[in-house]
């Protein structure tokens, strides 16, 4: 298996039904932006154990930190961060 593969599979996988609702359809997005990215071997590992928080986080229903982590994987994997991204900077009109 390729290891975007399961990074991919890993994301998508541990997604369950228990998972509050925001933070799980944010990883599954996540899931989605991460498919057909080349990630070196260094951001494979920087971006796995951010994802492994962000699932913890919202299993426990603890959104903002959840959500604080899937932007930090975002951008070690290198996605630009999505328009509600609470890490994002305001944008200019």
């Amino acid at each position: 298996m390729r290891p975007t593969t399961f990074v991919l599979a890993t994301v998508l996988g541990f997604a369950s039904t228990h998972v509050v609702a925001d933070c799980r359809l944010e990883i599954e997005l996540l899931g989605t932006d991460l498919k057909g990215v080349r990630m070196t071997e260094p951001q494979k590992q920087r971006v796995a154990p951010l994802i492994d928080e962000a699932l913890k986080r919202c299993r426990v229903a603890q959104e903002a930190a959840s959500l604080g982590f899937i932007a930090k994987a975002r951008k070690a994997a290198g996605i630009e961060a999505r328009d509600d991204d609470p890490d994002a900077p305001p944008r200019k009109p």
